[in-house]
């Protein structure tokens, strides 16, 4: 019998019946992964199957590792850590794509706490050997290492990790989640984008989730886009202290794992994640490159207001 067939027939079988007396204790350690897991867009979830497995075969709680030697039950020393998330828009494979999101994760597992920097994709940066462009430009002209470097660049900071989801893989994940409940805001509605939307709350599937957080015809632009994907992220939150997710792991590690595409390994994962098991929602703050969108000759962009930035750095100690 498989690993993964194993899980399953424990998970729903007999472990199912046993559980009862230990379920507090492994549910709290489940959610914490995926608790990351929804912050980073499902990054965190294939971590998740992992710990899980290794939970319900009882070799979290001996301090066993995985069949590699990875030493996947220890927790990270404490060391805060920051990784870029990319939402990539990419229509095409192989076609050069922009990053239509770009966040940077601050995880601190000795509070623990996540701040969340959001950066508007119209930025106007700099771009390594390629003069002042809008940084989601960055991506589609050398990939997450020129996006990382034209952020350090940009930021003096020194962040080596990434995360990076296109749109397609982004609607699958949602829809094996089950969708997601959120107050629509506005009328949305960009034919040329697929983009219709009803105000209201409702309950979105993943190819309306994708528009609601990539619609952007608000007075701010990508400003109020930019607050739209915060409260997304948000609602994920939320929806992932319902026990009603713990089923779908399974299936959602699968998908998550053909999708993501990161330079982290699954050790690093794991570790991290283990080490941020106990965050809670009230410990995780939204931030946004503060500016405002202006026309240099006739490109519109998003320019960094310089003095208020150092005041937005200042506020996120443990980014690197």
């Amino acid at each position: 019998m498989t690993a993964s067939k194993q899980y399953q027939t424990e998970f729903w079988g007999e472990e199912a019946v046993q559980a009862r007396g230990r379920r507090r204790t492994s549910v709290t350690v489940i959610l914490g992964i995926l608790l990351l897991a929804f912050l980073t867009f499902g990054a965190f979830a294939f971590t998740g199957y992992y710990l899980a497995n290794q939970w319900l075969a009882g070799n979290l709680a001996a301090g066993k590792g995985d069949k590699d030697g990875s030493g996947i039950a220890e927790a990270s020393a404490g060391k805060p850590e920051t990784i870029l998330l990319i939402g990539v828009d990419q229509r095409q494979p192989q076609e050069p794509s922009r990053s239509d999101t770009i966040i940077l994760a601050v995880l601190d597992p000795a509070a623990p706490r996540v701040d969340l920097l959001s950066i508007p994709r119209d930025t106007r940066v700099k771009i390594p050997g390629h003069g002042y462009d809008k940084i989601n430009a960055a991506h589609a002209l050398g990939g997450p290492d020129l996006l990382l470097e034209t952020i350090n660049n940009f930021l003096g900071s020194h962040v080596d990790k990434y995360m990076a989801i296109d749109f397609q893989g982004f609607e699958k994940i949602i829809d094996t989640l089950g969708g997601v409940d959120i107050d629509v805001d506005k009328r949305m509605h960009v034919p040329l984008e697929d983009i219709d939307l009803q105000p209201g709350f409702q309950h979105l599937d993943g190819h309306d989730a994708l528009a609601f957080v990539r619609y952007r015809n608000d007075p701010e632009g990508d400003v109020t886009r930019v607050h739209r994907q915060q409260e997304f992220l948000q609602a994920l939150i939320d929806q992932s202290l319902r026990l009603g997710i713990i089923p779908k792991i399974p299936k959602l590690v699968n998908e998550i794992n053909r999708q993501l595409k990161t330079n982290l390994d699954i050790k690093d994962m794991l570790s991290l994640a283990l080490s941020m098991k106990n965050l809670d929602r009230s410990n995780v703050a939204t931030h946004m490159l503060p500016g405002e969108g202006k026309y240099v000759g006739d490109i519109s962009y998003y320019l960094v207001d310089q003095k208020k930035l150092a005041e937005t750095l200042a506020a996120i100690p443990n980014l690197q």
